[in-house]
């Protein structure tokens, strides 16, 4: 579903850079390369808005499972518990809600905790559960406090999570000058084609004027992708 929505996103900028740097929508067919860069760039940005969140529900469901230990539940069934506080928080059809619940159901076919949350951190590919799969299969071997490196691993995330919170605040205000920059030189076309005609009309409708406006095009696309690139900051 988000594919379609990416692909028409696309095709609707192929065919406004078309109208504006060539005054021919089918000359949009030559762009159609975009579409696939902007469907990658999407995905890569929608993959990361999912991983920022669920970072942020698992981080809740360790504290969770950590207090459940503090009244006496063990490691196992401190899982279980911590569901219910998930599904308080999230909701029953939250994606951490879905993964906790595939962890106690594997808990209860006597698989090893340790194995099951290993597969969780490979599945989700997020750094700081990878990070705590590791840390907790050390600690469970060596005898560990549990309790304690569940309690730290959920501080340093939530540390992390302050940190990743402010830069975004103060990177939000760039990534919007940063659109805005960039609608600058097309929009500065379509004001002379509406109050300076006579100036850009040269460049449309002749072999030269399509050289000119693709080379300016290419450069539009590059520096668009550069200026994206710089304030594209991951904490």
């Amino acid at each position: 579903m988000n594919d379609i929505k990416y692909i028409a996103e696309g095709v609707g900028v192929i065919i406004i850079a078309a109208y504006i740097f060539y005054e021919n929508i089918f000359m949009s067919v030559l762009l159609i390369p975009y579409v696939a860069v902007h469907i990658k760039e999407s995905r890569r940005i929608a993959e990361a808005k999912k991983k920022r969140i669920l970072t942020k529900q698992f981080k809740d469901g360790i504290m969770a499972v950590s207090f459940a230990l503090n009244v006496g539940y063990s490691i196992e069934n401190a899982f279980s518990q911590a569901i219910d506080e998930l599904i308080l928080l999230y909701g029953s059809e939250a994606d951490i809600v879905m993964k906790f619940k595939n962890i106690v159901v594997r808990i209860n076919q006597n698989e090893n905790l340790e194995d099951i949350l290993n597969d969780f951190a490979k599945e989700c590919k997020i750094e700081d559960i990878m990070y705590f799969a590791e840390v907790f299969r050390y600690a469970k071997r060596s005898g560990g406090d549990l309790i304690s490196i569940i309690r730290n691993t959920a501080d340093i995330i939530q540390q992390k999570t302050e940190v990743a919170t402010e830069v975004e605040t103060i990177v939000s205000g760039k990534r919007m000058e940063q659109k805005v920059m960039s609608a600058i030189p097309a929009l500065i076309i379509l004001y002379l084609k509406v109050t300076a005609r006579e100036f850009v009309e040269p460049l449309y409708g002749n072999l030269s004027g399509v050289l000119i406006m693709t080379c300016c095009l290419g450069v539009y696309l590059i520096s668009n992708v550069w200026s994206k690139r710089i304030v594209n900051i991951e904490v």
